[in-house]
């Protein structure tokens, strides 16, 4: 999976970018995750390709895409033709 998300820091807008895969936990475990969150909310649950210190103190955000496949090339190739920032993290940097 490629997970991203476009934000913006001073005005200027940045696509933060990651591998990563989708979790995937029996029904008492999700309902129990679920409800330590806001559950009337839609969850997924995800291991991201970077450490916990690296994507805390930078991702400026509450939620993520995430599409099938490895696009990390396409996002840093659109985010050059746009003047946006690039922010990849773990091996998507």
């Amino acid at each position: 999976m490629t997970f991203a998300r476009l934000t913006r820091l001073d005005g200027a807008y940045r696509m933060h970018v990651m591998h990563g895969a989708f979790d995937h936990y029996d029904d008492e475990t999700n309902e129990r995750m679920m409800r330590a969150s806001t559950w009337e909310w839609p969850h997924a649950f995800a291991s991201l390709g970077c450490e916990a210190e690296e994507f805390l103190p930078r991702f400026g955000a509450n939620h993520i895409h995430a599409v099938p496949g490895d696009h990390v090339a396409e996002l840093r190739a659109v985010c050059g033709q746009l003047g946006i920032t690039y922010d990849g993290f773990g091996d998507a940097a």
